[in-house]
């Protein structure tokens, strides 16, 4: 400092650190018996990263970014009994959250989130219910439409056929299987809307079978009672295994909801 005054240059400042002890890269340097290690700091960088790593595999849509069981609203369902059942859903999701360790090492149940109306919120509560594990439990988490689903499948046929040499770098379709069988949590949305084709059934059941078989969690949403699925017995019978059934109300608030911001769109513009 003192050659820098004499010489009339001016030092540098030093960095801003949100977090002195580590300087912003998680781990600090600690002396033990003679030997220097390295410790994850408490300003929990590290785990906020191992967050972020696990929210962006689980490909929750945009619109569900950040929603959590507390913040999903009952109040906009038009009905009593329909906020009764919403009510209902939500405190059931709320309290398998908190109890989602003791129900994996029991019976590995899931949920099954029914309505016969679509917008009704169960993708809403679904997606929140996977929010909540991964940011307050760490438990990786996966998201995926049915048809998400057959498509990524259909995908590997046509790397098949693009020849032998290929197929050792292509995803096969039994990788992708086995993937989305070890996957801790499965979020299986709109389930019952593919056509029930024998190809379909099959993927499906070793999907389920697979699951069920190494008692991983798997929460559905569908526009139908699952004794209503169109789909094999075999399926039926396991998806009834591994859910619970949960009934949401038959009402569109995602409508509801799009009225009103039209709504508060339209008296904005209009300066009202």
């Amino acid at each position: 400092m003192q050659r820098l005054k004499d010489s009339g240059e001016t030092a540098e400042p030093a960095p801003d650190y949100k977090c002195q002890k580590c300087r912003d890269t998680g781990y600090y340097e600690f002396e033990k018996d003679g030997y220097t290690y390295m410790r994850e700091c408490e300003c929990g960088k590290i785990q906020r990263e191992r967050i972020k790593s696990k929210l962006a595999f689980a490909s929750i849509p945009k619109e569900f970014e950040g929603q959590t069981v507390d913040n999903f609203r009952t109040d906009c369902y038009s009905t009593v009994e329909g906020r009764e059942l919403a009510e209902m859903a939500k405190t059931i999701a709320k309290r398998y959250v908190e109890l989602f360790d003791e129900i994996q090492e029991t019976n590995a149940k899931g949920l099954y989130f029914h309505s016969g109306v679509k917008g009704s919120g169960k993708t809403r509560l679904a997606v929140s219910i996977a929010n909540d594990l991964i940011s307050l439990k760490g438990i990786p988490a996966k998201f995926s439409t049915t048809i998400q689903i057959l498509d990524q499948i259909k995908n590997t046929w046509g790397e098949r056929a693009r020849g032998r040499d290929e197929i050792n770098q292509a995803r096969t379709e039994e990788s992708l299987i086995r993937d989305i069988v070890s996957v801790p949590v499965l979020i299986v949305d709109d389930i019952g809307v593919e056509q029930p084709k024998d190809w379909i059934n099959e993927r499906f059941y070793n999907i389920l079978n697979g699951r069920m078989i190494e008692k991983r969690i798997t929460i559905f949403t569908s526009n139908y009672r699952i004794e209503e699925l169109q789909l094999d017995d075999r399926i039926v019978s396991r998806i009834d295994k591994m859910a619970l059934p949960i009934e949401f109300p038959a009402e569109s608030v995602r409508a509801a909801i799009s009225r009103k911001e039209n709504d508060d769109l339209m008296d904005r513009l209009l300066g009202i």
